[in-house]
């Protein structure tokens, strides 16, 4: 019997706690870590000791929900993560994070904190976002139009020229261009380089001169938009220095002049018996050296290799990389690339070596 009234009186104290005792007790038991979890099983044992079942308790001590609106209370980044977990936060939500992972002030705020921080704020970044951005565009727009040249940029040629060391003679001229780099290649006779032993200019702030001191190579470029001065040039073993004019500001830029020079340089192999230099220059084998058609010429068809024909009267002009071995050519000029032309009667057949392998070119269109 006293067992009954001990039980009826500590089931009543149980009875009469207050609801928000319990509440909190659940709480803490939901969130309780795994340590915790053993103090849940003694209360099941002590209701299974006492008569009593789960289902018994809970129409003593109704469940209590959980007020889901208690988020503040855990931490103010959970108000800025996104709603679908595997997107990115964006630009503004992760600044969001950042200000609220910064450690709470220990000093309390005052009064004119707010506005010594807007002041400082107008003081080193006056500027809007927006007008940040806008600036921005307007410097790109103004560096876009610097870069745009005042005039037309001159048009890009390459040419062949032959020096005339004769007294009385007009130097050519070299067509310079600022912020363009020009290459002359001097070769002589036979389309061998002619190394340059030394040069001078007349004018040498207006020219940039680069040249590695032993090949037949100089590169140059204009300083100044608009010049004119010349420059000499001396080859090896050329008692006669080699004299060229500088302009620049044109309509036409030369970007590689190969420069032939009448007579054997240093560097000429030896030529084949029986073959002899032209005396004098034949500027209408050099235009064929550059791929211009003689003037009034009919162009004719090639078979077997790469070769390109005219035919000038009964005078047949041939471009090509390959070497003429009969009929024998009148007129031969090479350029520093290995291009070469060749000046012989017309034939039907021209037999050439390509490659240390002779073969057969046929010529059609007479």
């Amino acid at each position: 019997m006293r067992n009954m009234r001990g039980v009826t009186f500590l089931l009543l104290a149980w009875i009469s706690m207050p609801q928000n005792v319990w509440a909190q007790s659940s709480l803490a038991d939901a969130t309780t870590t795994p340590s915790s979890a053993t103090g849940d099983g003694q209360f099941q044992q002590w209701l299974q000791n006492n008569g009593l079942t789960q289902g018994q308790s809970a129409t003593a001590a109704p469940s209590v929900a959980f007020n889901t609106n208690n988020s503040s209370a855990i931490s103010g980044q959970s108000s800025v993560v996104s709603k679908n977990p595997r997107l990115p936060l964006t630009y503004e939500q992760s600044q969001q994070v950042m200000l609220n992972a910064a450690p709470p002030s220990q000093i309390p705020p005052q009064p004119d904190a707010t506005a010594a921080f807007d002041t400082m704020l107008q003081k080193n970044m006056p500027l809007t976002p927006q007008q940040v951005v806008q600036l921005r565009q307007e410097i790109d727009a103004a560096q876009r139009a610097a870069s745009i040249p005042a005039t037309i940029p001159p048009k890009p040629v390459s040419t062949t020229l032959i020096i005339n060391l004769a007294p009385g003679t007009t130097p050519p001229a070299i067509r310079l261009a600022q912020g363009y780099v020009s290459s002359l290649v001097f070769v002589d006779s036979t389309g061998s380089p002619w190394p340059i032993a030394a040069f001078d200019i007349g004018n040498p702030k207006n020219v940039n001169i680069q040249w590695d001191g032993k090949s037949n190579v100089m590169l140059m470029q204009a300083v100044a938009p608009y010049m004119a001065g010349n420059m000499v040039i001396r080859l090896a073993g050329l008692p006669t220095p080699v004299t060229l004019e500088l302009v620049s500001g044109q309509r036409v830029v030369d970007y590689r002049v190969d420069i032939h020079v009448s007579g054997l340089g240093p560097n000429t192999k030896d030529l084949p018996i029986g073959t002899a230099l032209p005396e004098s220059a034949n500027q209408l084998l050099l235009n064929v050296l550059d791929g211009v058609a003689p003037s009034g010429s009919k162009a004719l068809m090639v078979k077997g290799g790469d070769c390109q024909a005219w035919l000038l009267g009964d005078t047949m002009y041939l471009r090509t990389r390959l070497t003429v071995l009969s009929p024998g050519w009148v007129g031969k000029m090479m350029s520093p690339d290995g291009m070469q032309a060749y000046e012989m009667q017309k034939a039907a057949s021209v037999l050439v070596s390509r490659y240390g392998e002779p073969i057969e070119l046929k010529i059609e269109g007479f």
